[in-house]
This record gives C-alpha cells, sequence and structure tokens, in this order.
C-alpha cells in the first residue's frame, strides 16, 4: 500500500459553503456558522415516539456457555446452564474492544428447564458477581417490536450503569434495560437505554425528522461520534452522528450537546484530496467497487463521493478502511479495519489512508500479507489427545486491517439483492493452512475461508 504523488495536483476545488435559507420554525442561528435545531426527549417504546422497528435501539452481545476468566467469583447458580458474558460500552467507533467492559450472567431460580429470570451484572465494576445483587424479570415490561419473530424475548429490570469514565468527567449513570433473546441455539442480550431525541433538522434544504439514539453502541451522551442518528425515509448503513451526509454535492456535517436537546447542522468547507485504487506492479485494470472509511470522528460513505477519472475526492484527514472492495484485474479484494481485537493499551488505531490536498492517495495493495493466528493463542498448552481449532486471519500490515475476501470473478456464483441494489457473488479463493510439528512434519492442511 503506498501514498503516490503524481505529477499534478488535486486541486481544492468545490470547497462550498451553502447557507440555510429557509428553515424550519425550531431551528435558530448558532454560533458555529451551523443551523441549530431542538430536540425533544422521547421514549423508544412510545407508540407516538419513534418507530422502533425503524429506529435500532440498544447495544447487544452473543452469550457464552462458559465461564469468563476475567471474573474473578460467580454466584451459585440454581442452574446447571448458567449464560454468561460481557459487554463493553464504548465511544470509540476505531476500537470496538475499547471503553469499559463489564460482565454478566443469567440463571434459572427454580434449576435447569424453569427458564431464566435471575440476572447478575457487575454493577461495581470489579470483575465479582458475588457482591451484586441479582435482578428479576421486569414484571410489565415495554411492548417489544421484535415479539413474534420466532424467537423468545425476557426482559429484565432496569440497571444503572455509570459510564462517566469513558470521558473522564467523573460519575454519570445511564439507565439500561437487559433483554434476552433466545432464537434456535442462539442466545444475546441487548442493553436499551429508554429514551432517545427527536426534531425536525434540515439538510441541504430538505426537512427530516431525526432521531438520536443509543444505538448501536451506547456512551451515555449525545455528542460523542458513535451516537445512533437516524433519519427518516432511508436505510443508512452508517447510521451515526459521525457519519457525513453528502446531498447536491455538499457534504454536511452534523453535531450535538451533550443532553442532545440540540442539534447543528453545518456545510463543509474544508479541503478536499483524492483517493484511487492502483495497480502497484501489475499490468491489470483496477477500480474500487464501493467502500466506508472513518477516523476517531468522522465515517465517509466513499460511493457518495465525487468521482473522476477513477480519482474519489475526498476531505483531507487521515482514515482507516471500515470496509472497502476492490478490483484488481479479475480479483476482487475485501478489507476492512480489525476493530475487534484486542489493541495493545496505549496503541493508537492506525489511520492508514492519509487523504492530503496536494498528494492523492492510492490503494495498490503492494504490502506483503501476513498471517495472523488468532486461535491458539500464544503459549497455549493443549493436553495429550485435545482437539485444537487453528483459526488465522489474513492482514494487509501497511493498513493494519483484515482482507476479508478473495474472488475470481471470472467465475460468478450468484446475484443478491441488497440495499444499494443487485451485488455479484463470485467463487471464493480461500488459501490453504498448513500446520507443522517442532520437527516440520505437515500435521493438518486445508483450506480456511476468509472471516
Amino acid at each position: 500500500m503506498r501514498n503516490q504523488t503524481r505529477g499534478r495536483s488535486f486541486p481544492n476545488a468545490g470547497c462550498i459553503a451553502i447557507l440555510f435559507a429557509v428553515l424550519v420554525s425550531t431551528a435558530f442561528a448558532g454560533s458555529s456558522g451551523g443551523a441549530v435545531f431542538k430536540m425533544e426527549e422521547v421514549s423508544v417504546f412510545d407508540s407516538e415516539g419513534p418507530d422502533v422497528s425503524r429506529v435500532p435501539v440498544g447495544q447487544s452481545v452473543a452469550c457464552e456457555d462458559e465461564p469468563s476468566e476475567k471474573v474473578k467469583a460467580y454466584p451459585a447458580f440454581a442452574s446447571d446452564k448458567p449464560v454468561y458474558g460481557s459487554i463493553g460500552f464504548t465511544a470509540d467507533l476505531t476500537a470496538l474492544g475499547s471503553g469499559l467492559e463489564y460482565c454478566f450472567a443469567i440463571d434459572e431460580s427454580g434449576g435447569t428447564g424453569t427458564g431464566y429470570d435471575r440476572f447478575y451484572f457487575d454493577v461495581n465494576h470489579d470483575c465479582d458477581l458475588t457482591n451484586d445483587a441479582a435482578l428479576g424479570c421486569m414484571v410489565n415490561p415495554p411492548a417489544d417490536p421484535e415479539s413474534g419473530r420466532g424467537q423468545e424475548n425476557i426482559v429484565f429490570d432496569y440497571v444503572q450503569v455509570d459510564l462517566g469514565a469513558l470521558s473522564g468527567e467523573g460519575r454519570r449513570l445511564q439507565k439500561v434495560m437487559p433483554r434476552l433473546t433466545q432464537f434456535s441455539q442462539y442466545r444475546y442480550l441487548s442493553f436499551i437505554v429508554p429514551t432517545a431525541r427527536r426534531g425536525k433538522i434540515e439538510i441541504g434544504g430538505k426537512e427530516h425528522e431525526a432521531v438520536l439514539a443509543q444505538s448501536p453502541f451506547i456512551t451515555g451522551r449525545y455528542d460523542l461520534p458513535a451516537t445512533g442518528l437516524h433519519l427518516d425515509g432511508a436505510t443508512d448503513p452508517l447510521p451515526f452522528l459521525s457519519h457525513w451526509r453528502r446531498i447536491d454535492g455538499t457534504f454536511y456535517i452534523l453535531s450535538t450537546t451533550p443532553e442532545g436537546d440540540q442539534l447543528t447542522v453545518r456545510a463543509y468547507d474544508g479541503a478536499f484530496g483524492s483517493l484511487e485504487v492502483g495497480p502497484g506492479r501489475r499490468s491489470v485494470e483496477t477500480s474500487l467497487e464501493r467502500g466506508y472509511i472513518l477516523n476517531r470522528d468522522v465515517m465517509l460513505d466513499l460511493g457518495k463521493c465525487e468521482k473522476t477519472d477513477g480519482r474519489l475526492k475526498v476531505p483531507v484527514g487521515d482514515y482507516m478502511p471500515l470496509q472497502l472492495q476492490a478490483r484488481l484485474g479479475e480479483l476482487r479484494i475485501g478489507l476492512r479495519a480489525d476493530l475487534s481485537s484486542p489493541r495493545e493499551e496505549g496503541k493508537a488505531p492506525v489511520l492508514g489512508i492519509q487523504i492530503r490536498q496536494d498528494k492523492p492517495f492510492v490503494l495498490d495493495f503492494s504490502a506483503e500479507p501476513q498471517v495472523v493466528f488468532r486461535n491458539p493463542a500464544s503459549k497455549q498448552r493443549f493436553k495429550l489427545g485435545e482437539q485444537l481449532k487453528a483459526e488465522a486471519v489474513v492482514r494487509d500490515p501497511m493498513l493494519d486491517a483484515l482482507i476479508t475476501g478473495l474472488e475470481d470473478t471470472t467465475k460468478k456464483r450468484q446475484t443478491v439483492q441488497t440495499s444499494g441494489g443487485p451485488y455479484d457473488l463470485y467463487e471464493s479463493l480461500d488459501p490453504t493452512v498448513r500446520i507443522v510439528n517442532s520437527a516440520g512434519e505437515c500435521v493438518a492442511e486445508g483450506p480456511m475461508p476468509f472471516g
């Protein structure tokens, strides 16, 4: 992956700020130069509030059958099949493993088969569930828009979570509702914030109903990049406050107060650079099919960027690939940031896509890929005869990103319908993995699918 400088620079054209000529009655002039709109607090369960079938609520995590090594002690369970797990409430979209991790366990007080009705949550954040009171099932839970879909939902009483440490502002409690969902052999736990913010806003001369929600990540505030922002009339692939919307050739930046009672919309008037896919040392045609990039404060849909002669016009900044798909001749390559892997303490995320006003950035996939084994873990020991499960990923070291797919575009499998239209699937070129012992003898070999 190289950042190449071509003979000509990309001019700073199109840095236009559009002023709003007509604002709805709930808006007033903002000190930031944008338009500010009032947002009201509403219940996510109220039929008169936001449509919760359209606006996702809460943050979810898959449950486990085995206890966590991070927990110092669990209570005495009545069931022989309790459910375990942990959830990290995070405010950093570039490092989803960061933030505050809270452990939990779910039990059946009447024994196996009576139904899960006891919820243990590490409220004091000490990795000890024996000193946290058990929560029971909610007597009159709010209406559930996901009920009746072949799944069972169990709602527990509200719990107060301290999220102040996320922003270093001291103690700040957030009320959340835990909900266990069981579907076939799958179980996952959702934490739902019962309130949201709603209001009429205007972007690019068009009025929208906007809903600010603590979903799909809970931060306890409404001014952070991970805050959910949902607009009416569209299925947004990036339903976040940090997503810059592009309308009629102009990017718009949305921001709010910590309480979410005011939302500001302003046009981006900064510099632009360019992004393109290059062949490197290969004699092949290249193109960027689709993709999203982000940093701590901004998320961009590259499909919305202006494109000229294969170059995308992108706001200046440093980014990582949230998800990209590029063509190199007959090969389609998938790439995304490894957001879910644990990050070394103090190590900042790699923002390898560096967009500059006078230097085009070229993705040419010239870095030698790396194979990294996630399982077994380093220095992990096994007993004689114990089965070993090997899991590996292929990484681009220059961008610190995962290669999520290599497809042969000459071998089409099928076409599927997506929110962006029809999408072709091709035969995957899965790598072959060989495992050798200390004597150099191959003990196992086989294909390992991407992902």
